[in-house]
């Protein structure tokens, strides 16, 4: 391990091969932007390449970002094992055709820099667990508790589709668990725009190439033994996932 790794984000680069043990809280980041200090101290210590990003709105109402690996992004039909637990969440994303850098940006401009809309699905087990049971700044520091992120279908008419109130559906082993229209922001452009704003990544940003997800649609899942994840955005496509035991 890197001596000179600050001891958070030492603790973090650990967990992904080991367990984490117990969370000193003395060693959580003070503030937003030591949290992500951490995220690009734990990436180049993995050796890890940044695939995407996971925006969104914390409950204090400060926008927020956190890497997804390239090494964590697969394509739907996926599989990925149990590992204990996992947490389900059902996300409309973005591909980028071209970098949107930090700063204030319109949300037409920033549908431009896109090509795609993509119906994705989030797979979190945080190294020392979620909010509330974890401080939400550890949270953020673990890459907001990223575990894989499945990207299936997607459309590349985001100027025809009302972005706003596109039809969501959850199944878990074939029953519905979330099956409504709207994204909880109102529009899934809006974290994005939000963060941008704001925004102060140590990673090199939002880049092209790059999958943008917007956060959960639905109230996140957690699953404590395997099971089939059916996700359905309408207009936009469908993702599958096998949690593995």
């Amino acid at each position: 391990m890197n001596d000179k790794l600050s001891p958070f984000a030492a603790r973090l680069a650990a967990a992904r091969k080991s367990p984490a043990g117990a969370l000193d809280p003395a060693l959580v980041p003070a503030d937003h932007a030591a949290a992500m200090a951490v995220q690009a101290e734990v990436a180049r210590a993995l050796g890890e390449s940044v695939g995407g990003w996971k925006v969104g709105i914390g409950g204090d109402g400060v926008p927020f970002a956190a890497p997804l690996y390239a090494s964590a992004l697969v394509a739907s039909p996926a599989r990925v094992p149990l590992g204990g637990y996992v947490v389900i969440e059902m996300e409309v994303a973005f591909r980028l055709q071209r970098d949107l850098p930090p700063g204030e940006h319109t949300r037409d401009a920033i549908l431009a820099a896109c090509d795609r809309v993509v119906a994705g699905i989030e797979v979190l087990r945080g190294r020392f667990g979620e909010p509330p049971a974890a401080p939400f700044l550890a949270f953020l520091a673990d890459n907001g508790a990223n575990l894989a992120y499945v990207t299936g279908g997607a459309s590349g008419e985001l100027r025809t589709l009302d972005l706003t109130a596109l039809p969501c559906r959850l199944a878990i082993d074939g029953k519905v668990v979330h099956d409504r229209a709207g994204h909880p922001h109102g529009d899934p452009v809006e974290p994005i725009r939000r963060y941008l704003a704001a925004a102060n990544d140590r990673l090199g940003g939002l880049r092209a190439g790059q999958v943008v997800t917007t956060g959960s649609v639905n109230a996140p899942v957690r699953l404590d033994a395997p099971a089939r994840v059916e996700v359905d955005i309408g207009g936009v496509g469908q993702a599958t996932l096998e949690i593995a035991g």
